[in-house]
């Protein structure tokens, strides 16, 4: 062996296993390094040992090793890990999508220490068949149907209750009702109320309400079978008043009231919010096709954790939604189970749009992120928003930068999609 020739080991990096998106590798380090870091580490633990009879940091190496070689033992594990796990996803060419994962640890003095690593991966996505997708465009103007219904609505909007001319309850009216609850003759607590207000045309809470309410007059009192919590129980009401609901006509007057010179004014108003809201639905429904196709021809593994990810920001969404109830367990777990799908679909298209990013040479520009910044500056009123804008997206610069590149990147599946009409 020459003067000049290395005997150092050098540690040892093997895939073992992989299994879509997830592999296990081991780490081998060689026993000299690892006595070199942990006598490092024990020199380390010395410097701030507390030892009786002595001052901190001042006990004798040999009796900070009685003590804390346990401590330094772990410290320069977790030294070698920190320095060693990189090297081997570098060297085995691992793209990580989630912090590695020792699984076993295999060490004895004066041997290598063994680690095995579980790591996540990214997949590899092929990003095929998207050049051509048939996609079938809805209308992207609004008809005269959906005018009629938009000024409907605004009538039923506008709706006043007036007196009614029929002197008996129908199934049309809204009755006004004093009411008292009871059950096998006994009062029932926090079930008696006046003024009620009860639609006859709607579905009721209280089973047998509106059937027991037909036929009475203004005035009369009647003792209703109903089923209140799902158990049986007589309701003594007494009805006060009969209303009827009054849509206003739609005429000059009408639009008036909504801030219009004439009738055609606000027509065309409405027509114009119909068409934006038809064209943006129509756009929506172009995306969600090209979306569905991309998933559904693009199918690879997908990293575990990514998707779990994906699943509880969606179930921390739906809570915000549901504010703040406290549902089930199991249901819980069947929303889980029934979203887990839509999870998926959406970390896979996150990969297939990088893909065909990479593959059609599609990035956001310098200029592309200032206009995104120069747009959002429009809307801020005073100069500490329009500073506090752009230190946001100085922060967020790369997330801007990919949200333009998905922007571009389904611009161009537009473009190339082919359309017939719904």
């Amino acid at each position: 062996m020459g003067l000049f020739t290395s005997t150092k080991a050098e540690p040892k990096f093997k895939k073992l296993k992989e299994e879509g998106c997830v592999v296990t590798l081991s780490v081998e380090i060689p026993a000299q390094e690892v006595t070199d870091a942990t006598q490092t580490a024990l020199v380390r633990v010395q410097s701030r040992a507390h030892v009786p009879g002595f001052r901190p940091g001042k006990a004798p190496l040999a009796v900070v090793q009685q003590h804390f070689t346990g401590r330094a033992r772990e410290e320069a594990v977790d030294t070698l890990m920190r320095k060693h796990i990189p090297e081997a996803l570098e060297q085995l060419k691992l793209r990580v999508v989630e912090t590695p994962a020792v699984e076993d640890m295999k060490w004895k003095d004066g041997e290598p220490l063994e680690l095995t690593v579980r790591v996540e991966i990214a997949p590899t996505a092929t990003a095929k068949d998207y050049a051509k997708i048939p996609v079938t465009r809805k209308p992207v103007a609004s008809d005269a149907k959906a005018l009629d219904k938009r000024l409907e609505d605004l009538r039923e909007s506008h709706a006043r209750l007036e007196v009614s001319k029929d002197e008996v309850v129908g199934d049309k009216h809204f009755a006004v009702i004093d009411y008292a609850a009871s059950r096998d003759g006994k009062p029932l607590p926090n079930a008696k109320g006046t003024a009620e207000l009860v639609d006859l045309s709607a579905e009721q809470s209280v089973e047998g309400l509106s059937e027991g309410l037909k036929g009475l007059k203004r005035g009369e009192s009647k003792t209703i079978k109903v089923k209140l919590g799902g158990k049986d129980a007589d309701l003594t009401v007494t009805v006060t008043e009969i209303k009827t609901k009054v849509l206003p006509a739609v005429d000059a007057e009408f639009a008036k009231d909504l801030g219009f010179e004439t009738l055609d004014e606000l027509k065309a108003k409405l027509k114009e919010v119909l068409d934006r809201e038809t064209k943006d639905e129509s756009e929506r429904d172009v995306v969600r096709q090209i979306e569905e196709a991309l998933v559904k021809t693009n199918k690879f593994p997908l990293p575990p954790s990514l998707v779990e990810r994906q699943l509880e920001g969606m179930m921390e969404r739906m809570g915000r939604q549901l504010q703040g109830q406290n549902l089930p367990e199991n249901v819980l777990k069947d929303l889980r189970e029934k979203m887990l799908p839509r999870a998926e679909d959406e970390v896979r298209l996150a990969f297939i749009l990088n893909a065909i990013a990479e593959k059609e040479k599609l990035a956001a520009t310098d200029v592309e992120v200032g206009a995104e910044l120069e747009a959002g500056l429009k809307d801020a009123q005073t100069e500490e928003k329009k500073k506090e804008l752009r230190d946001i997206f100085e922060k967020r610069k790369d997330q801007i930068s990919h949200m333009i590149r998905e922007r571009k990147v389904m611009n161009f599946l537009k473009e190339k999609a082919v359309y017939k009409d719904a």
